[in-house]
């Protein structure tokens, strides 16, 4: 599945910021419980400190008579048991040999307490803390060991459970009100994230797309344009850039139509013998006409006969140049099916006078009722430029072919000359932009130029093969289902 660039920021930049709020928070959770485990720490230690100090001196005053023994001390543990501020699971004092002599829950009196974390806490004169884990039925806890000894003396060990089960639920709390705060900034930092991509990254996308649609012949298709950032100057520029391609398109193709207006002119220069011969023809028959009518013009019958004979001669010359317009002219919505037969027949008028004259002989051979998937217009152009080069290549005489007819689904067509041949090392550039092998005055090197360019507007293909002196082939192949 592809993304688009900003489905790709918004992704990525969420992603990133998920990554690190999660890191954050992870980092604020640790600290959080490690700050409140050594404040529970703290808190024992003072406590142990405190109370030691209460149990020797009542130890003191009980070993000089003072008080009643273990009456105080008893005392003192289930008050401090009882504290609501202290979360104690128990609290008792044992004497050098480990055994329970005051403990907040009476039970435990006179038992002994050997365990390995007491009897190490027995060597040291130091408070000793150790963690027991919480199972289903109790929290975790930390247990405190201190010593009750002064000035070498030692009465014993005080000993104690510090519940974390308020650390925990703080904790709990904690994790919770971090989550939602962590929540609450995604969802803020996601649609901060989402506007800046609609503001910075969707105007490239649009251009992006805009650039996409761009064609040679395109219209104006610019890009809105807002603000005065790079973005808003980028998006202008290329705007610009597309009215600037835009007009130079539109330049390309007045010239375009120039250079093929003006390949039409030199082609017609070059048939001008051609059609002055078919229109001096008439031309003669008319003015013999007005010669004889002005002579013999008061009889009916022979005014009649000369008047149909002048009308015969104008159609004539009608015809020649409304053909003449048809070649030079340019035609919109003309259908694109041309009888080849036709067509050709309408080509060859323009060139019967040449082909006499320079003494050619032409043959044809078109499958009956073949139609082109081409313009009237563009076929006869076709026609035109392969024949009159190869007409201009037989000044001394020879064969002209044409044939035409369906091959694997396309349209087939052929004309060979047995004129001078086109050089091996020039055969390739034929349809080069204005090449051309003609004297001066004779062609422009459009003609060629043109024709290849007319069969790949109908997705033809043409080819081309020449040997000096013996004649040129050209070949074309266009698709019927076009």
């Amino acid at each position: 599945m592809r993304f688009s660039l900003q489905t790709k920021f918004i992704l990525v930049t969420f992603l990133a910021v998920f990554g690190i709020t999660s890191v954050i928070s992870l980092v604020t959770a640790a600290k959080t419980r490690s700050a409140l485990y050594y404040a529970t720490e703290k808190q024992g230690r003072i406590l142990a400190q405190t109370v030691s100090a209460l149990i020797i001196n009542e130890l003191i005053y009980e070993k000089l008579g003072l008080v009643e023994e273990g009456g105080l001390i008893d005392n003192y543990m289930r008050d401090l048991h009882q504290r609501s501020d202290i979360a104690l699971h128990f609290v008792a004092v044992l004497d050098n040999g480990l055994r329970v002599i005051s403990h907040s829950d009476f039970k435990e009196f006179g038992k002994t307490y050997d365990s390995s974390f007491i009897r190490d806490a027995q060597q040291i004169d130091a408070v000793q803390v150790r963690k027991i884990a919480g199972d289903g039925q109790s929290p975790a806890s930390l247990e405190f060991v201190s010593p009750l000894s002064i000035e070498g003396k030692r009465w014993g060990l005080l000993t104690f459970s510090l519940s974390l089960e308020e650390m925990e639920q703080e904790m709990r709390a904690m994790i919770v009100q971090i989550i939602a705060l962590s929540a609450l900034a995604l969802i803020f930092l996601f649609t901060l994230i989402y506007l800046l991509s609609r503001r910075f990254i969707k105007p490239i996308i649009d251009l992006s797309a805009a650039m996409g649609e761009v064609e040679v012949e395109m219209g104006e298709k610019t890009v809105p344009v807002s603000g005065n950032d790079e973005l808003a100057r980028l998006g202008e520029s290329y705007n610009e850039m597309v009215r600037r391609i835009r007009r130079a398109n539109e330049e390309m193709k007045l010239a375009h139509e120039k250079l093929l207006q003006s390949e039409k002119l030199a082609t017609l220069g070059v048939l001008s013998s051609s059609i002055a011969h078919r229109i001096n023809n008439p031309l003669g028959g008319l003015f013999n006409c007005v010669s004889m009518l002005r002579r013999q013009g008061d009889d009916a019958d022979f005014r009649k006969d000369y008047l149909a004979l002048i009308d015969e001669g104008l159609q004539s010359i009608k015809e020649t140049v409304g053909q003449l317009l048809y070649t030079v002219g340019k035609r919109q919505g003309e259908e694109k099916k041309s009888d080849v037969a036709a067509v050709l027949a309408s080509v060859l008028k323009f060139l019967d006078y040449r082909l006499k004259k320079q003494d050619i002989s032409f043959r044809e051979n078109i499958d009956a009722g073949l139609v082109a998937p081409i313009a009237p217009h563009d076929l006869e152009e076709i026609f035109l430029n392969t024949m009159l080069n190869a007409i201009q290549a037989m000044d001394g005489g020879g064969e002209l072919e044409v044939t035409a007819g369906r091959a694997k689904q396309q349209i087939a067509i052929h004309i060979r000359d047995t004129g001078v041949g086109i050089p091996e090392d020039q055969v390739a550039h034929v349809f080069d932009l204005f090449y051309s092998t003609k004297e001066a005055g004779e062609g422009t090197g459009l003609g060629m130029w043109m024709t290849y360019e007319l069969v790949k507007k109908y997705q033809g293909d043409i080819s081309v093969s020449s040997r000096e002196n013996i004649g040129t082939s050209i070949s074309l192949m266009i698709p019927e289902g076009i």
